[in-house]
């Protein structure tokens, strides 16, 4: 049977190794884990797992690093992940029987980001609700998937490629070594760890624009300088690296077309947007996120009818995505439809009904419009869906309204409920005041 070796780099992973590596136990014949300056108990803990220990020096290079990992690995075959990753026991028998076939040189997994609220957009990817069997992940209501090239064969030259974003592909390409698909997942928390998200920021930007400098004509260092731009809000940035891969590049993935749009849109350049939703468009035409995306440029051009039509096309490809049901609403409420806006936003929370944004939306769109009683009523049912959600808002609304108008018990009970969930909430202190007075 072949041997698998794990490969990681680290770096201050003391939160994440350990559920890292106890979750290939079993699946990898041996741990190489590789740090780059730990300064907290990172080292100590890869070698109570009995890992093979790397030191490398940080030299602002990933792709660096990393090879140093596979310099150190001993198995046929190589696992490559990070340490706020996993792979469940669900799939430990799909891998090992892959690699005892001669099918593939290298296999794309799946690479499962998880996010803790519906709506949300990872690339070009819109996040599904998880109904899955694994384990790992199933304490986050969301994900969404990409393939990711992280099993394959150890060869004496494998090397990765760029500063950031680092990749194997272009080594197999150049050899021609036959690279399959494998449904077995790498589960992926990075992206909920929200600060430590923003602090790669401009941390992977300053690495993405030197490998860019250094290798203009290169496309994949193009390609990670318009994800580094526009994740941190460059927009025209964003925008040239966009439009520089697309000259370099005989293939470009529908992920560029949608992002270069979306960078448009951030710039109001709306008449720049469209063409690059519609080449997605006309190769994938129920692609939900470039749906969504195409009718808000129709929109901000006065094009509402069209842009109603695509919302609609959006949330029939994908009924779960939130922000059609948000730009919908918005559609209608401008066009003065306030109970087709609030139609909208009902559908939505059918389908999603735990999505505290958008009973939010749908309360102030009562609201709005002087629709007292109606905000009330919806936020009852918020508190339904979601008993301890809204913040201290949707407790003082509805229980203001009904001591207002003398549903006394009923009012306390929820102001009661709002301020043992919420007890600083401004305005149920001010209704505990007032009803405590003789």
């Amino acid at each position: 049977m072949p041997t698998l070796s794990l490969a990681m780099i680290v770096k201050n992973e003391e939160k994440n190794l350990g559920h890292s590596l106890a979750s290939v136990q079993g699946l990898v014949d041996e741990m190489v884990v590789v740090d780059t300056g730990s300064t907290d108990g990172t080292v100590a803990l890869a070698q109570r797992f009995g890992a093979r220990l790397g030191h490398f020096p940080w030299t602002g290079d990933f792709a660096a690093a990393r090879n140093e990992s596979l310099r150190l690995c001993t198995g046929d075959w190589v696992l490559i992940m990070d340490a706020d990753e996993a792979v469940d026991a669900l799939d430990h028998a799909k891998i090992r029987a892959a690699i005892g076939t001669e099918e593939a040189a290298a296999y794309n997994l799946v690479s499962r980001n998880y996010s803790e609220t519906a709506g949300s957009v990872l690339l070009d990817q819109v996040v599904i609700p998880n109904t899955t069997d694994y384990t790992e992940g199933s304490a986050f209501p969301y994900y969404a998937d990409a393939p990711n090239l992280r099993l394959v064969r150890r060869y004496p030259d494998l090397r990765y490629e760029g500063r950031v974003h680092e990749v194997l592909v272009p080594y197999f390409q150049r050899r021609n070594l036959p690279m399959g698909t494998l449904d077995a997942v790498v589960h992926h928390y990075g992206k909920v760890d929200y600060g430590r998200e923003r602090e790669k920021l401009v941390f992977y930007l300053e690495l993405a624009e030197k490998d860019a400098a250094a290798h203009p004509l290169n496309e994949q260092c193009q390609f990670n300088l318009m994800l580094q731009a526009y994740a941190a809000g460059q927009w025209k940035k964003a925008v040239r690296a966009g439009v520089a891969y697309t000259r370099l590049s005989r293939w470009v993935p529908l992920v560029v077309y949608t992002m270069v749009g979306m960078a448009h849109q951030q710039l109001g350049n709306h008449g720049d947007a469209l063409p690059c939703f519609q080449a997605v468009l006309d190769t994938q035409a129920d692609h939900p996120l470039a749906l969504q995306r195409l009718a808000l440029s129709l929109l901000a051009l006065g094009r509402a009818d069209e842009g109603r039509r695509h919302l609609e096309s959006a949330l029939a490809a994908n009924p779960q995505f939130g922000p059609a049901h948000f730009a919908l609403a918005e559609l209608e409420e401008n066009a003065g439809q306030v109970e087709a806006a609030r139609r909208a936003l009902q559908q939505g929370l059918r389908i999603l009904p735990d999505h505290e944004r958008m009973h939010f939306a749908l309360i102030q769109l009562d609201l709005r419009h002087g629709l007292e009683a109606q905000a009330v009523s919806d936020a009852w049912a918020a508190l339904g869906a979601l008993p301890r959600g809204g913040g201290g808002h949707w407790h003082a609304l509805v229980a203001g309204f009904l001591l207002k108008s003398g549903h006394g018990a009923e009012g306390q009970a929820i102001l009661g409920g709002g301020l043992n969930a919420f007890p600083d909430h401004p305005a149920l202190q001010r209704l505990r005041a007032l009803t405590a007075r003789p």
